[in-house]
């Protein structure tokens, strides 16, 4: 889906799709995926949405929030390197803010802080095509008006970032979703061996995004790898 006139009133819906056109056009990925989902009938009004939140669930999230509001159900992109010599892959999956499910939904956890923490975690990014089982999160118990945010992966399970949900999503949008970009804002994850591919696929953004993205700053991504490898 390219920009069009309705994305007017709803700057990230117009960053979102310049960023698709983004992968779309450059010419050096397999772009499996770059669309918008549809818009939930009642959740296309964010003062229904805001105001429900609050409401209904204790949430009076802040403008530094509301101004990353979106209408559609999903936003989403799934995308690797033509470059035979490149493991370079990525995808980002945004869900609505009204309509993100639990972790607890999904795992239960291990013992009672881990279940507290489950039940408060909204997920609002994931990667279903790539399945790497990572997602980002963003802690909500009542009352929350600026949520921490949190990613999870199996290996470390959830981890508190280093960044806001605004931040969050403008670094998402900078990398185009590049597997791992998030681990450069965890203390977790990056200093284990394990993890050398991803460091190197995020070494490979670094070195190349520059080029084909020459709108997006890309120095607070070079420094925070170089703290961490």
């Amino acid at each position: 889906m390219t920009a069009t006139n309705d994305h007017r009133p709803f700057p990230f819906e117009q960053r979102c799709a310049n960023v698709l056109d983004e992968l779309r056009g450059t010419g050096e990925f397999d772009v499996s995926e770059a669309r918008f989902a549809e818009i939930p009938r009642y959740l296309d009004d964010p003062d229904f949405v805001y105001g429900s939140l609050s409401e209904d669930y204790g949430l009076p999230l802040s403008p530094a929030v509301r101004g990353y509001f979106f209408r559609y159900d999903e936003i989403k992109a799934h995308w690797r390197s033509l470059n035979p010599n490149s493991d370079l892959v990525g995808e980002f999956r945004l869900s609505h803010i009204y309509s993100g499910r639990r972790m607890s939904y999904i795992w239960e956890g291990t013992n009672d802080q881990e279940r507290e923490l489950y039940q408060q975690l909204l997920i609002f990014d994931d990667t279903p095509q790539t399945g790497t089982g990572r997602m980002a999160m963003m802690r909500t118990p009542r009352g929350t008006t600026d949520p921490e945010i949190w990613y999870f992966d199996m290996h470390d399970g959830a981890m508190e970032m280093d960044l806001d949900y605004g931040a969050y999503l403008d670094t998402l949008l900078a990398t185009k979703g590049t597997i791992g970009w998030q681990y450069l804002f965890c203390d977790k994850g990056m200093g284990d061996q394990g993890f050398d591919p991803i460091a190197q696929e995020l070494k490979e953004m670094l070195e190349v995004f520059p080029r084909l993205f020459p709108d997006h700053d890309y120095s607070n991504l070079r420094a925070r790898l170089r703290e961490r490898v």
